[in-house]
């Protein structure tokens, strides 16, 4: 009996340090998922004739995952991209929005029934300007939100479903899920420039990265700042000097995953790293020679089970 439960006890030990593919990231033109370690980095997704692939975005329940995907080049029209989801194994691939429209970054709705996004459709005739929009991912129904006359941009659903974060100009926006009560939520200026907002899994802030400029327009930093909804309280998070950040999410309530550039001696590479809120701790998880890694999401699930062919060799050791 006491072999018994020391062999229990043990297995329970071990249980929070058992590998899942939680992490998707977008490396070179490619989309891959790896562990919360960094360690078993598997192609997910391969872009297909030289498109490439962005952003990449996991459903509520780990099971799928929504893309961007570039379609085939028009000669003389702008190269546009189309929302596509995956399932966490790699079969089942489908498209979700049809037509030649461009679309933008996507964003589920808490039940995993909706996807929030950015499109150009009914602004043909003039460039970058794109709305908000929702689609239902199983009729298709569509429903614009905003109706703006400027660039609007990288959508987040909140998890609790009740708001939608996105970027307008140099804006973040908060509105209701239905587009009601749109407003500024952090504004923009000619110093400040603000992008990609993703919510903290309480609902209550927003991170966002800021590009800072001096008075003469020089650029100063990239850096990531958490802002409260509620009290408007805003935390920058303190990334080495050299870093400049390309994105951040949310990583439970104790990490960010950060994609940035400006360490081990290559300035203009990104790379993926997890920072501790509470102690600033730093681990890197990607470092592909000459391959970008970016746009990292992160599910807080235990059920994937990923199994593609394709296995990165290059991503898995952890430097401090």
């Amino acid at each position: 009996m006491v072999l018994q439960r020391c062999i229990f006890c043990c297995l329970l030990c071990l249980l929070p340090t058992l590998a899942h593919a939680k992490i998707v990231f977008k490396s070179g033109s490619d989309i891959y998922v790896m562990d919360d370690d960094g360690r078993n980095a598997k192609m997910l997704v391969k872009k297909v004739d030289g498109r490439y692939l962005m952003w990449p975005v996991w459903s509520p329940d780990g099971k799928q995952i929504a893309f961007l995907r570039q379609q085939p080049i028009v000669p003389k029209q702008t190269p546009t991209d189309a929302i596509f989801i995956i399932n966490s194994d790699g079969t089942g691939e489908f498209r979700v929005t049809e037509g030649d429209d461009d679309e933008g970054i996507a964003s589920w709705s808490p039940d995993g029934k909706h996807l929030v996004f950015t499109s150009d459709r009914l602004a043909k005739q003039v460039r970058h300007v794109n709305n908000v929009w929702t689609i239902d991912i199983a009729t298709k129904a569509l429903r614009r939100l905003t109706r703006t006359v400027s660039l609007t941009a990288q959508v987040a659903w909140s998890p609790d479903g009740k708001y939608i974060a996105y970027r307008e100009g140099f804006t973040i926006n908060l509105m209701r899920a239905n587009g009601d009560d749109q407003r500024a939520l952090v504004p923009g200026d000619r110093f400040h420039w603000r992008y990609s907002p993703r919510w903290s899994p309480d609902s209550q802030s927003v991170v966002y990265y800021e590009v800072t400029f001096n008075q003469q327009g020089d650029f100063v930093s990239k850096k990531a700042v958490i802002h409260n909804i509620k009290t408007g309280k805003r935390r920058i998070v303190q990334t080495p000097d050299n870093w400049s950040i390309n994105s951040a999410c949310f990583m439970g309530s104790k990490h960010l995953l950060i994609s940035a550039k400006g360490r081990h001696g290559n300035p203009d590479k990104l790379e993926i790293y997890r920072y501790h809120l509470v102690t600033g701790k730093i681990v890197n998880l990607t470092n592909t020679p000459a391959v970008d890694d970016s746009q990292p999401d992160w599910v807080d699930d235990d059920v994937l089970s990923v199994s593609p062919k394709d296995k990165k060799s290059n991503v898995g050791k952890i430097k401090q």
